[in-house]
């Protein structure tokens, strides 16, 4: 256990790596939603999204699948090449059938073909992605070298996006840098882990992962019907304008979730880890500690960007983008279901190897996306998409609730919901003060956000040692 790396040190890596893509996201957005403009952005992000649901059929389950397995013999050589060899020569099948459909798609659907130059551009995304093998890196918990890496060319594709984009025309540049930076990423890992790890041809095409695949893949495609596919379906029911707006509100969603994502994702092969070793009563200690870690961070920050939206919309994105507002009130409760969720699903189910449980909780959560898509995007548009995410996020959180109580591996802290909810109300104070009393939007979201995590984290600080959190 002494050359284990410590989960303190790996979420200081992983904290590090969400913070630099935040903080890269936060320099280059405003300039580049300002340069390209809201339709553009829409486009762009229309058609990432787009490639990105292709993208879940060629990784499937994988990102899952690999972390667990690797974490399950990573101190065993023979047994990690064996393992890697197998789950990467699974993933090469799944790549390259989905290529082949992409490309055919992109020929024949006229939704797709109005965008030949991106959607062939995007093709290198598919195919790179299978180079990535971040799971690989993620089982044996070398966040470390997925950190350093990953902030050198998040760099470089910061400093080339000001140097080469100047003018709305710069979009499919923009994109083909965006697409680079995949590229790149995939090349050097595989060299990486090719020094580390000896391919084993003879595993390639072994189906011994092949259900557990398909299971983890229909877990994943189906949670991508109120994630990923939402954006496309937006895109083909309404405009590239309303595909901005949503997109607008969900990069701001998808920052405040980050930080604890990148928690329960550095958590996920230690919990896999003692599982295998049957130390039960660590992973029931370390669980209590992420429930009550996830609604000290979400609930404060949930409230408070409810009512700074309109600053927080204008300083990211500038004028032009006030149709965000509402989409991003309507979405940031999604932070506490999905951070209920993560805990139960990443840290909990998935390391017991629960992953039909998974599955069906995606099913409950793309019945309800599929519906809320069809009957109200047409005529809501972006705060349709809105309403589809939270709801559907609602659904799959309180299916894995409802599992947990029938089956009490773990306990949840439901309190902690509740004290936190209440220990925000100070925070939420600061924020309506600052939006009454002052005019220019950067010095109220500069003001009082910082001021309103001091007070909240005063006042929690205080309470909390008074046991009552």
């Amino acid at each position: 256990m002494s050359n284990t790396p410590s989960i303190k040190r790996n979420f200081v890596y992983r904290s590090i790596l969400t913070l630099s893509s935040y903080v890269m996201g936060f320099i280059t957005f405003p300039y580049v939603s300002r340069v390209l403009g809201v339709e553009k952005v829409g486009l762009i992000d229309f058609v990432d999204n787009t490639i990105a649901y292709f993208l879940l059929f060629g990784t499937m389950g994988v990102s899952i699948l690999g972390v667990r397995e690797i974490a399950a013999v990573k101190d065993n050589n023979e047994d990690r090449d064996r393992v890697f060899s197998n789950i990467f020569g699974l993933n090469l099948c799944f790549t390259v059938i989905v290529l082949i459909i992409y490309i055919l798609l992109v020929i024949t659907i006229p939704q797709l073909r109005q965008y030949p130059e991106l959607f062939y551009i995007g093709s290198a995304k598919i195919l790179f992605t299978l180079f990535l093998a971040e799971w690989f890196f993620a089982g044996i918990e070398n966040f470390r070298y997925i950190t350093l890496r990953s902030v050198t060319i998040k760099t470089i594709y910061v400093i080339s996006i000001f140097l080469f984009i100047k003018e709305p025309g710069d979009y499919k540049l923009y994109f083909l840098l965006t697409v680079l930076s995949v590229v790149l990423n995939g090349l050097i890992n595989f060299i990486y882990v090719s020094k580390i790890v000896s391919l084993d041809f003879k595993s390639f095409f072994n189906t011994v992962y092949i259900k557990r695949n398909f299971i983890l893949g229909a877990y994943n495609i189906m949670s991508a019907m109120y994630l990923t596919f939402n954006v496309m379906f937006l895109g083909l029911m309404t405009n590239n304008v309303q595909v901005g707006y949503y997109t607008t509100a969900h990069k701001i969603y998808t920052v405040t979730l980050g930080f604890f994502s990148a928690f329960t994702n550095v958590m996920m092969p230690r919990m896999s880890s003692l599982l295998a070793n049957g130390d039960n009563d660590q992973f029931r200690e370390l669980i209590s500690k992420s429930f009550r870690a996830m609604c000290t961070f979400a609930l404060p920050i949930i409230t408070c960007t409810i009512v700074l939206a309109p600053q927080i919309i204008y300083v990211i994105s500038g004028a032009g983008y006030e149709g965000a507002v509402t989409p991003m009130r309507i979405i940031m409760p999604a932070v506490l279901f999905v951070g209920i969720a993560q805990v139960l699903a990443v840290q909990v189910l998935t390391p017991m190897k629960k992953d039909k449980v998974l599955f069906r909780a995606s099913i409950v959560g793309s019945i309800v996306s599929i519906s809320i898509n069809m009957a109200a995007v047409s005529s809501l548009e972006c705060i349709g998409s809105a309403l589809v995410l939270l709801c559907s996020e609602m659904a799959v959180t309180t299916t894995y609730v409802i599992y947990i109580l029938r089956h009490p591996v773990v306990t949840i802290p439901f309190e902690s919901v509740w004290k936190n909810l209440m220990l925000a109300i100070p925070a939420i104070i600061v924020c309506i003060a600052c939006k009454s009393l002052l005019n220019n939007p950067f010095v109220i979201v500069g003001i009082a956000v910082p001021v309103a995590i001091l007070v909240w984290a005063g006042v929690h600080r205080c309470i909390a040692d008074k046991n009552f959190v």
